[in-house]
């Protein structure tokens, strides 16, 4: 069953062999296109990853977001697979577990605030409130040894509950993906646990466009996922404890997270063309219903039609600049 799945999710994606049992293909979840020399989306014989969105999971999964099999035949390959060997828990990442140095390290590297606002126009007190920092990311090798990367990053520390769980890197322009996750981070819902009893919501995908929408309109508050394909079923009942007033879902304006009329019609229609396969449906729709049945007053942000394909917020944020200069 797993050589045929493969064979048919092969011949959809021709994936290109990356020399590990590996094969580098776009990512048919947020339509990241692979690019030689970078890890961005991958798939084996057992499994599916994007580094880029977070998607990930058995092939058999995989399949069914290609429409390569249907839902029953899902659940007989789920009660058909034999039970799961039991693993030992993973041990916690050792950087979590004191983290202090390495962000005094981050905190205090002397072109902090430049890197920064070269990437957005945040303000020093905007970089500090939210702790976003510099500096190189651990990571482990295959044998279990860690190293720190070559390259610098621009550094989000992901929280909850007070605790860092995550560190995540965004490209300063170099080699590799645009984002990263440090070997042992977790996806969080950044911000939600700011937000305020009866407050505005934005909730969006990149972490520093919500901040900049703070530092703009300090009345708001603003939350990110991450990318288009994080959402967690969890994070819709962490909001709902937080009892917002409002929460306005922001998604990119792609296919992804909440592209809808004309644009929504023309990438469907070039997703096809391009694979031959149904394409994948915007998130955005999905997270306000989550966020609806969690009791949460959520609506979809609608793009207008003059907005370039893949705008975020940001988009919104310099377009109203330059109506107020």
């Amino acid at each position: 069953m797993t050589e045929e799945l493969f064979s048919q999710i092969h011949a959809a994606l021709l994936g290109r062999p990356n020399g590990r049992g590996w094969y580098d293909a776009d990512c048919p979840f947020c339509g990241k296109p692979a690019k030689r020399g970078q890890n961005h989306f991958g798939y084996s014989k057992r499994s599916y990853h994007c580094f880029v969105c977070g998607a990930r999971g058995p092939l058999v999964r995989l399949a069914a977001h290609l429409r390569l099999v249907d839902d029953a035949y899902v659940s007989r390959a789920t009660l058909a697979a034999p039970p799961p060997r039991e693993e030992e828990p993973r041990a916690v990442a050792r950087w979590r577990l004191n983290p202090d140095r390495l962000l005094a390290q981050y905190r205090s590297h002397p072109r902090r605030f430049d890197a920064w606002r070269r990437y957005k126009p945040l303000s020093e007190e905007t970089i500090v409130r939210h702790d976003f920092a510099l500096g190189k990311l651990p990571f482990r090798r295959e044998d279990g040894s860690w190293y720190m990367s070559r390259q610098e990053w621009l550094i989000v520390p992901l929280y909850e509950d007070g605790q860092l769980v995550g560190l995540r890197g965004r490209n300063l322009g170099g080699f590799g993906p645009k984002w990263i996750s440090a070997t042992g981070s977790s996806y969080t819902l950044w911000g939600v646990d700011q937000v305020k009893p009866g407050s505005v919501v934005w909730l969006c995908e990149n972490y520093v466009d919500a901040a900049w929408l703070m530092q703009e309109y300090p009345e708001w508050s603003a939350v990110a996922i991450g990318g288009a394909t994080t959402w967690r079923a969890e994070w819709a009942d962490r909001m709902a404890a937080r009892r917002p007033e409002l929460v306005v879902v922001a998604l990119d304006n792609d296919l992804a997270g909440a592209a809808r009329g004309e644009t929504l019609r023309r990438l469907q229609q070039e997703w096809i063309q391009e694979r031959g396969t149904r394409p994948p449906r915007p998130n955005g729709p999905r997270i306000v219903n989550s966020l609806r049945r969690a009791g949460v007053n959520a609506l979809l942000f609608r793009w207008p039609e003059e907005a370039p394909v893949k705008a975020g917020l940001d988009w919104i944020l310099a377009q109203r600049q330059k109506a107020a200069a």
